[in-house]
């Protein structure tokens, strides 16, 4: 069995890593969004109500505060307004962000070319190799 080194597995996994954020990026540009506004379209697109707080998106895309809040306003004026904005019922210092179903919709057909281009990465050779090599890197 042919053992990776730490360091190499990690900068393999950088380089395929970068390269699927920049084929994201390419596809995406069709749908106006990048690949985070598009995790966070996808992160209120999966909530049960579709909806959540910036407290909550942050800390599910592990941004800070001001990242998601320009990001908001960003997504809030887009052609198709894929989100609103509002204050909780509960707090109203609380500010919530909801997918609009025009969001809904852009999002499902931005997924679809996601979803194309990822299965095109994962199915291919060099991942595969990187696949293999992190299976093969020794831990101890």
């Amino acid at each position: 069995m042919n053992h990776t080194s730490n360091l190499c597995t990690w900068l393999n996994m950088k380089h395929f890593e970068n390269d699927v954020q920049v084929e994201l990026e390419k596809v995406l540009t069709k749908y106006d969004l990048s690949p985070v506004e598009f995790s966070f379209l996808h992160y209120l697109y999966d909530q049960y109500d579709s909806k959540a707080s910036l407290l909550e998106i942050k800390d599910s895309l592990k941004l800070s505060a001001a990242a998601v809040s320009r990001m908001a306003v960003r997504l809030e004026n887009k052609d198709c307004k894929p989100i609103i904005r509002y204050h909780s019922d509960d707090n109203q210092k609380e500010v919530c962000l909801k997918i609009t179903k025009s969001g809904i919709e852009h999002f499902k057909e931005a997924s679809e070319v996601v979803n194309k281009s990822l299965n095109e990465s994962f199915s291919s050779q060099d991942f595969q190799a990187l696949r293999e090599a992190i299976l093969t890197t020794e831990t101890n």
